[in-house]
């Protein structure tokens, strides 16, 4: 059994390059066609519908690295894995940390696209940073990532990149019209910023982290993107909100913890604006945002986006204003 990501035939074509992008089309098994939708089989989870079944298997040499490794192994190595640019970044459990050696080593070997293998301990700190320790190849955490037709470049031990979340960041662009004053609340390193103001969009990216405002303006410019097309704030996003405009579009992409910022930021949404917000959710857990927001705000969608934990599941939520007593802009 292996996980596929379902998506309807007349958008296979478009999936199965975005997943061939970011490396996370499995080669060892073929596409499956039922009931006028195409599963696709995944190396490691991404965001959308994702489904487990039987897997149609290739005739190709298979690239799962577990394979290459001793028998009483193959089980319990991680099977999923994010990729950033050229570097592999794996989360081992306690009882298997014993092996990540040969685990990393086996990782590389199986991937020429792969150079570095990093160790994630877990997103921890002010800047929800991940601590990652190198436990293969070269010792510097910064590469390019490609999604959607850009390039993202940051030092991923110093500003938060999810890879996991390039289709919901497709997704928002799609939805987005040219022209749209939008706030990029939690920007980290711009990856929404930049694919919003590449359609024509105005943004406004906020972030504390002073590292995310270097490799901002770095992804910005290497993406072609102008400076009239955006600014840049450094700071918490509380400290700033009166001293800001009122937009079309907010994106809170803070999903540890969104639910304090949202009636601030609420406040800057134009009518029939949107709200894009991100939160982390446990799977038994009855959650409501109608239970957060004020009356002429309604969700108008929610969806999954990807496993978060065992237990957890990152939500996005689609919020809009449907009346008009919105506050004046103070400029």
């Amino acid at each position: 059994m292996i996980k596929h990501l379902k998506v309807v035939e007349t958008q296979a074509q478009k999936a199965k390059v975005f997943l061939e992008d970011c490396n996370a089309l499995n080669g060892n098994f073929l596409p499956i066609k039922r009931d006028g939708f195409v599963l696709w089989p995944l190396n490691f989870e991404v965001e959308g519908d994702v489904v487990e079944c039987e897997g149609l298997s290739s005739t190709r040499i298979s690239r799962d690295y577990r394979l290459k490794l001793p028998l009483e192994l193959r089980n319990i190595a991680p099977r999923a894995f994010d990729i950033f640019g050229s570097m592999a970044i794996i989360k081992i459990n306690d009882e298997v940390m014993k092996h990540s050696d040969i685990i990393s080593k086996t990782l590389l070997d199986s991937n020429p696209n792969i150079d570095r293998v990093a160790l994630d301990m877990g997103v921890k700190g002010e800047f929800r940073i991940r601590e990652l320790v190198m436990i293969q190849g070269k010792s510097n955490f910064i590469a390019i990532h490609k999604e959607n037709g850009l390039k993202i470049k940051l030092d991923v031990s110093k500003v938060y990149f999810s890879p996991r979340l390039a289709m919901e960041r497709k997704r928002i662009v799609d939805a987005a019209v040219e022209g749209e004053h939008i706030l990029d609340a939690f920007a980290g390193a711009s990856p929404f910023s930049v694919g919003l103001a590449k359609k024509g969009c105005k943004l406004t990216s906020v972030d504390s982290n002073p590292e995310a405002e270097k490799w901002s303006h770095e992804n910005f410019e290497l993406n072609g993107i102008r400076n009239e097309s955006y600014r840049f704030i450094t700071s918490k996003i509380e400290d700033i909100i009166q001293d800001l405009d009122i937009y079309d579009r907010i994106i809170m992409n803070n999903p540890t913890n969104p639910l304090p910022y949202l009636e601030g930021l609420s406040s800057l949404l134009k009518q029939n604006g949107f709200i894009h917000l991100y939160k982390i959710v446990e799977k038994d857990a009855e959650f409501k945002i109608e239970n957060h927001l004020k009356s002429d705000f309604k969700c108008v969608s929610k969806r999954v986006v990807h496993p978060y934990s065992p237990q957890s599941s990152m939500m996005a939520f689609d919020i809009t204003r449907a009346v008009s007593n919105v506050r004046n802009t103070n400029q």
